[in-house]
C-alpha cells in the first residue's frame, strides 16, 4: 500500500510506521532487537498513545494452556506490531507469528518491522477470520482401520479435532493446535503425549534420542498437525512413518488446518488414498 492511500485508509498504521522510521534513523541497523524495542516504547509513551508492550496472554482450552501469546507490541483494537532484526528478508513463520497473535487478539492489522537493513523495512498484514472448514465426523472416519481398537481411538481423535474447529476454527499455527487437540483428548480420558521422545537406533547401536513433533495417543496412535500448509506432502506422509516406527505405534493421522479447509491423510495402513 503506498503511502498516500495508507494515509488515506489507515491513518493510526501510518503514524506507527512513521514512529519506527524515527527508531531506525536515530539508531541505525544492526543492533540487538532490545534496543529498537525500548526506543519505540518511549516514543509511543511521548506521544502518549494506549500500547502494550510484549503482553503476555495464554489460550486455554478444556481447563488446559494450549499455547501462550507474547507480541511485541499491542495497540488495544487497532493493531499488533513485530519487531526484528533481521539478516535476510521476512520469512513465512514471521507472517505467521503475527497472523496468530491477530486472531487471538481480534484484531485485523498488523505490522512486521525490520530494523536490521539500511532503511526500515516493514510489512502491512490485514487478517480476515476464516470460515469454519465444512468438514465433519463421518468424513473424517471414511479411511479409518479395520481394527475396532483402532476405529474406536480414531473416533475419540475425529471428536477432538471437531470440537477444537467448533471453538476456534482455523487461522492459527500448529503448534497451537496441536496444544487444543492434546487438550481435547486429555479432557475425555485419552492418555496423549505432546512431542514425544524416541530412541534412535541404528545397525552399530543406539544414536540418541530424538523429540517427535507430534501427538502420542494412548502408545498407539501418532497425530501430526499442521497449520496453514497449501497441502500435505510425501515428506510428511514419510516422516510420520518414520515416527510410527521410532514410537513403536500403529496408525498415523495427519491434519493440517489450513484457511478453507480440514486436509487429512491416514497413514500407516493400507489406502486407497495414501
Amino acid at each position: 500500500m503506498e503511502w498516500r492511500q495508507l494515509l488515506m485508509n489507515d491513518a493510526f498504521s501510518y503514524q506507527i510506521i512513521g514512529k519506527a522510521m524515527e527508531v531506525h534513523r536515530e539508531l541505525g541497523p544492526g543492533l540487538d532487537e532490545r534496543f529498537y524495542h525500548a526506543l519505540f516504547e518511549r516514543k509511543l509513551t511521548g506521544d502518549r498513545l494506549d500500547y502494550l508492550s510484549r503482553p503476555r496472554r495464554e489460550l486455554a482450552y478444556c481447563g488446559m494452556v494450549a499455547d501462550v501469546f507474547e507480541p511485541d507490541i499491542v495497540f488495544p483494537e487497532k493493531l499488533v506490531t513485530e519487531l526484528k532484526c533481521l539478516t535476510g528478508a521476512f520469512a513465512g513463520e514471521h507472517f505467521l507469528q503475527l497472523i496468530c497473535y491477530l486472531k487471538f487478539w481480534k484484531i485485523r492489522v498488523g505490522l512486521l518491522f525490520d530494523f536490521g537493513k539500511e532503511s526500515l523495512s516493514y510489512r502491512r498484514i490485514e487478517f480476515v477470520e476464516p470460515s469454519v472448514p465444512c468438514r465433519d465426523l463421518a468424513s473424517m472416519l471414511t479411511d479409518a482401520p479395520t481394527q475396532p481398537e483402532h476405529g474406536k481411538l480414531l473416533e475419540r481423535v475425529c471428536a477432538g479435532v471437531t470440537g477444537v474447529l467448533g471453538e476456534f476454527g482455523p487461522g492459527y499455527r500448529d503448534t497451537t493446535y496441536a496444544g487444543l487437540l492434546s487438550a481435547a483428548l486429555r479432557n475425555s480420558g485419552t492418555e496423549c503425549v505432546l512431542n514425544p521422545v524416541a530412541e534412535v537406533q541404528s545397525e552399530d547401536g543406539n544414536l540418541g534420542q530424538q523429540t517427535c513433533r507430534c501427538l502420542l495417543v494412548e502408545g498407539k496412535f501418532v497425530l501430526k498437525v499442521l497449520a496453514l500448509r497449501r497441502s500435505i506432502t510425501a515428506a510428511d506422509l514419510a516422516i510420520v512413518r518414520t515416527y510410527l516406527r521410532l514410537l513403536g505405534a500403529e496408525v498415523g493421522l495427519i491434519l493440517n488446518f489450513n484457511r478453507t479447509s480440514l486436509e487429512v491423510r491416514l497413514v500407516g495402513i493400507k489406502s486407497s488414498k495414501q
